[in-house]
């Protein structure tokens, strides 16, 4: 099981949004825990992955030698990347 970390950048992001959205995004995040890349999509030139949350997506960085997933940047889609 991999552990999370929200990063603050992220962290504010996510207190930006409406309680429920940000209720449903963090349930969202925590549970891919068991298997993350059933749910994640590499992003295209770089070393982060996207998770889909409805209109908003989660950004992180998946540390295997840690067991870690890391969230980056919380947003709407349009936004975010």
């Amino acid at each position: 099981m991999y552990s999370i970390q929200i990063e603050k950048n992220a962290e504010n992001s996510l207190k930006k949004l409406p309680k429920k959205d940000a209720e449903i995004v963090l349930r969202k995040i925590y549970s891919i825990r068991d298997n993350p890349f059933r749910f994640l999509k590499r992003l295209q030139g770089q070393k982060l992955w996207r998770l889909r949350i409805g209109d908003y997506r989660a950004i992180v960085d998946v540390i295997v030698s840690a067991n870690k997933i890391v969230v980056v940047r919380i947003g709407f889609r349009k936004n975010v990347y």
